[in-house]
């Protein structure tokens, strides 16, 4: 009998614990959903201190711009010259500005290219370059060997080449991956060494530093400059809430 007591305590106790627990996971689970759709209805009103979240400091911030002034506001940075996935008449539009040589940018790449392939007809992503040359010497020539990738239509399986070497990019690797990906070398060499592009990148960072780009990635949805690597939840979340608004 008292082994019998011994063992209805136990159960209890165990019950117990697990009622605790599984309470913990769900205020966990309420309170990261909460936070999520905050932010969203902040992005969307403009109201939101980015600098409260951890993301904000997953950014390779420019040295040459990190004086410079930056204005607020809503930003049209959209173009129909950049390599773009999903539907131009969506109601997310996203326009990144990234580059090949930084991490978070790297970090954000897979996120992007999930999300746009999991919302083709809600999301408009823009790739835009901002080679941060300060700090990267290979950024620009990066840069320029993607808009000769897009010239052949290889843009995006040459992006993902590149983030996916991200640690061992050589000037050498730039046509190698061009081989690998089956593209026409010699086009691709013939671009690349002209500096066709050169001018291509240079707009891309001017309208960037413009709209008030001080690193790596910058993301503006729908206008609104969000800096940072954000998480594929919250950008999800952010999505989500837009398309779902009346």
């Amino acid at each position: 009998m008292e082994a019998m007591e011994l063992d209805r305590q136990e159960n209890r106790r165990r019950s117990w614990i697990a009622t605790i627990v599984t309470l913990a996971v769900l205020a966990l689970v309420i309170a990261f959903a909460a936070r999520v759709f905050y932010f969203a209805d902040q992005i969307k009103s403009g109201g939101l201190d980015l600098s409260s979240f951890d993301f904000a400091k997953k950014l390779t911030a420019s040295i040459a711009l990190a004086s410079a002034p930056q204005p607020d506001g809503e930003f049209d940075v959209t173009t129909t010259d950049d390599p773009s996935l999903g539907n131009p008449g969506a109601r997310v539009t996203i326009v990144e500005f990234a580059e090949f040589q930084c991490p978070y940018s790297q970090e954000a790449s897979f996120t992007m290219r999930e999300l746009a392939a999991k919302y083709p007809d809600d999301v408009f992503y823009v790739y835009r370059d901002f080679p941060l040359t300060d700090l990267h010497p290979l950024a620009q020539l990066a840069a320029e060997a993607g808009e000769c990738a897009d010239e052949q239509g290889k843009f995006w399986e040459y992006h993902d080449k590149l983030f996916q070497n991200q640690s061992s990019l050589t000037q050498e690797s730039f046509v190698a991956f061009a081989s690998e990906l089956n593209m026409r070398v010699d086009q691709f060499e013939s671009c690349l060494s002209s500096g066709r592009y050169a001018s291509e990148v240079e707009e891309d960072l001017k309208d960037g530093a413009e709209a008030g780009v001080r690193g790596t990635p910058t993301f503006f949805i729908n206008g609104n400059r969000i800096a940072g690597a954000i998480p594929a939840e919250v950008m999800e979340a952010i999505v989500q809430s837009i398309i779902q608004t009346p």
